[in-house]
């Protein structure tokens, strides 16, 4: 059967939530043939005196995905036809990706803006911007201020390809992820990097929300820029992880 994700940055403020997150972990719950985020209780155990938090995705089995590492991410920023807006994806882009691939060092993998769609790996775009790919078979479900959108193949051991629309062939392309930020968020550049900077934790392979507000990959009101002490740990165990779903 085929499964459908998406990677949500959501923004609850109750305290029934927030306190749903912290028994949960804020894990996700990739559910069969329906893109949407839930806050099941899944992961890893965490190892004993570990800063980090568990960072598998929530499944009937949870499942740890992650890319090769040394291997190229490619983003293609589909912002939309004014150029400051663009901008603001690309450079929230360029310093989130610094970030990770800083957090990560020589055992983990590089993020680059590619011009090329037929290049890409991952489409960033706004959400008032049509995407560039077809979003038919796994339509992207924003709830919150950002999500990241995946399908897993039939047979669950890889991730699909949004086919490429036209001029180009549909067959040329593969991307996998589509990282879509409400267009509502354009008005601050500090909190497109949060937004951004959180959702690359999901491509990278995070795919639950962090329990500690401190984090950026905390999965409520988002309060800091940067990645913390236990992002920069659990980024850095994931890509020492054998994984399930090798991207």
């Amino acid at each position: 059967m085929e499964a459908n994700g998406s990677l949500d940055g959501r923004h609850h403020r109750s305290g029934e939530w927030r306190a749903r997150l912290r028994r949960a972990a804020a894990a996700l719950l990739l559910a069969p043939l329906l893109v949407a985020a839930c806050d099941s209780a899944a992961g890893l155990a965490e190892p004993e005196g570990a800063v980090g938090y568990p960072f598998a995705l929530a499944m009937d089995e949870p499942v740890v995905y992650r890319w090769p590492v040394g291997s190229t991410i490619h983003v293609y920023v589909a912002g939309g036809e004014m150029p400051a807006r663009a901008e603001m994806l690309a450079d929230a882009l360029a310093a989130a990706a610094a970030e990770w691939t800083s957090a990560l060092g020589p055992a983990g993998v590089d993020i680059v803006e590619t011009r090329r769609l037929e290049d890409a790996d991952v489409v960033l775009r706004w959400s008032d911007a049509a995407p560039p790919v077809d979003t038919a078979a796994c339509p992207p479900e924003v709830t919150g201020r950002a999500a990241t959108t995946f399908c897993r193949t039939a047979d669950g051991t890889a991730l699909r390809t949004f086919p490429l629309l036209p001029p180009f062939d549909p067959d040329d392309g593969a991307v996998r992820m589509l990282v879509t930020v409400l267009a509502s968020e354009a008005g601050s550049l500090a909190r497109v990097r949060q937004l951004v900077g959180h959702e690359l934790g999901h491509v990278l392979g995070i795919g639950t929300h962090s329990p500690d507000p401190a984090d950026l990959m905390w999965g409520g009101e988002l309060s800091t820029i940067h990645l913390s002490e236990a992002d920069r740990e659990t980024i850095h165990r994931l890509y020492e992880t054998t994984p399930d779903l090798l991207l």
